[in-house]
């Protein structure tokens, strides 16, 4: 009796679907074995980061089982600092550096790839990159060293040009060696030139060091950049340069930054088109808004948000590929000349650090370079958190007052004046709050100044204390050892530059 046609069929069926199984099965135990052969790390996780699969090489790096791996989520291995790389989760087109391990155990550094597949979960492939790390340490600071010693034979060549200019100058002064009142200004005027300029040559170097006292505002982005090219003389830029504005009509663009050093990057970057261009050329600056996404905000080291973009363009030289990594270390430079070259971009990059803002860099060389700078948005002035440090201003000399409370409270202070010892002790004891800072005059009617200070002293904790006198320190030992000291007479921005200082001390 023959077969009917329907059970051949259903039989060949069934065998052909057995094949198939058997082949998955098959292709699944290899692709399997490959996964648990390779030396890099395998991880598949879902939209949440919860781990399903870890390979072997998980385990031998971790010494974890699987049962301690899967179930649990990628961010949970990942150093505090930085789980804002990989949280949210998210493809990873562009290999990132992230700690992975455990508080206990230690970390390793994995550089991390990862994309969605159609099933909704995402393939993680990590590298050890922690003996490339510690190689790069090595070197780091062995460059270190080097511009260590590069930077000192700088700063002693210019100081010590700076110093010929003032120990030359006052020594004249004081030999009586200048003929009339005029020779005697000239050379005043010589040394205090020179001084200002050891004074810049400090603050550079505090700002490549990220040291920098920055005084904050809320300011409007457009309107600071266009106050910097209103107030620049034309050799700031150069003549035969074309600038090209665009985004110079958005309104609102609010960042908090220091004026001072927003108009220093400004000066720098421009500067340094000026010489890519060879003072001829086209230089576009760009304003606009950004926002970054957890993708986007990986390659600028910045949490994602709303960001003001800063852009200066060129169609200069451009920066060869080999270099472009090394641009912003200080004292680097591809020119032969070290004095006055290598240290402008670093101080940019120090600035924007402290504004917790940064700045990213492309180049193409004979094309041109485009630098872009991004600072954090906020809402309004009226939701940015206020320099809230609060200062008393006591002098017996009316003009002080008004000269010194006047300055203070241009750089957004909150000042409270007298002009009597007595009566300053009165509005410390009632203050609802604490001073932030005491500034006060020793030599006062009644001895008012040096009772405030043996007050000061004697409080525990407390405000901070600055003396001012005519006088010079010997006669504070015995009132107020401690506190700081100013003499008189002084400049303005010399005083509101030892103010921010000491504020700034924690």
């Amino acid at each position: 009796m023959s077969v009917p046609d329907s059970e051949k069929d259903l039989e060949i069926h069934i065998q052909v679907e057995n094949k198939m199984l058997e082949r998955l099965k098959a292709s699944e135990i290899r692709y399997r074995n490959l996964l648990e052969s390779m030396p890099s790390i395998v991880v598949v996780y879902d939209g949440d980061g919860v781990i399903s699969y870890a390979n072997q090489a998980w385990k031998q790096l971790f010494c974890d089982e699987a049962k301690d791996v899967v179930g649990q989520r990628l961010v949970d291995f990942c150093h505090a600092d930085d789980r804002k790389l990989i949280d949210p989760i998210g493809p990873i087109k562009n290999p990132i550096e992230v700690r992975l391990g455990r508080v206990s155990s230690g970390y390793y550094w994995l550089k991390l790839q990862a994309d969605k597949g159609l099933d909704g979960q995402y393939q993680g492939f990590l590298v050890d990159v922690s003996e490339t790390r510690k190689l790069e340490e090595i070197l780091r600071k062995s460059l270190k060293m080097e511009a260590i010693g590069r930077i000192s034979g700088w700063m002693a060549h210019e100081f010590n040009n700076l110093l010929t200019v003032i120990l030359g100058g006052s020594d004249r002064i004081l030999r009586d060696q200048v003929q009339d009142l005029a020779g005697t200004k000239r050379e005043a005027e010589r040394i205090q030139k020179a001084a200002n300029q050891a004074a810049s040559l400090t603050r550079k170097l505090m700002a490549v060091s990220s040291q920098q006292v920055m005084r904050y505002a809320v300011v409007d982005l457009v309107e600071r950049v266009q106050d910097f090219f209103n107030s620049s003389e034309e050799n700031e830029v150069g003549k035969n340069i074309k600038i090209h504005k665009r985004g110079f009509d958005l309104k609102n663009l609010l960042v908090k930054v220091d004026s001072f050093q927003l108009a220093e990057v400004m000066r720098n970057l421009i500067h340094n088109a000026r010489d890519a261009m060879e003072h001829e050329g086209n230089l576009n600056i760009e304003i606009d808004g950004r926002t970054l996404t957890s993708g986007k905000g990986r390659s600028h080291e910045l949490p994602p948000g709303e960001y003001a973009l800063l852009a200066v363009e060129d169609d200069g030289c451009g920066i060869a590929e080999s270099n472009i990594d090394q641009i912003f270390e200080p004292f680097f430079t591809t020119k032969d000349q070290i004095r006055g070259k290598g240290f402008g971009l670093a101080i940019v990059h120090g600035i924007m650090k402290q504004s917790h803002g940064a700045i990213t860099v492309q180049s193409t060389v004979g094309v041109g370079t485009r630098f872009e700078m991004l600072f954090p948005l906020v809402a309004s002035k009226a939701t940015v958190e206020k320099k809230s440090h609060r200062i008393l201003l006591v002098d017996d000399e009316p003009m002080i007052l008004e000269l010194t409370a006047g300055a203070l409270e241009d750089m957004n202070y909150q000042v409270d004046t007298s002009n009597s010892g007595a009566e300053a002790i009165e509005m410390i004891k009632n203050a609802e709050h604490e001073y932030d800072l005491v500034v006060t005059d020793v030599i006062m009617p009644e001895e008012g100044g040096k009772k405030l200070l043996a007050y000061l002293s004697a409080l525990e904790g407390g405000s901070k204390v600055l003396a001012v006198s005519g006088y010079d320190r010997s006669i504070l030992p015995e009132i107020a050892p401690a506190a700081n000291f100013l003499q008189k007479p002084f400049r303005i921005q010399e005083y509101i530059q030892v103010v921010s200082d000491l504020l700034a001390i924690d």
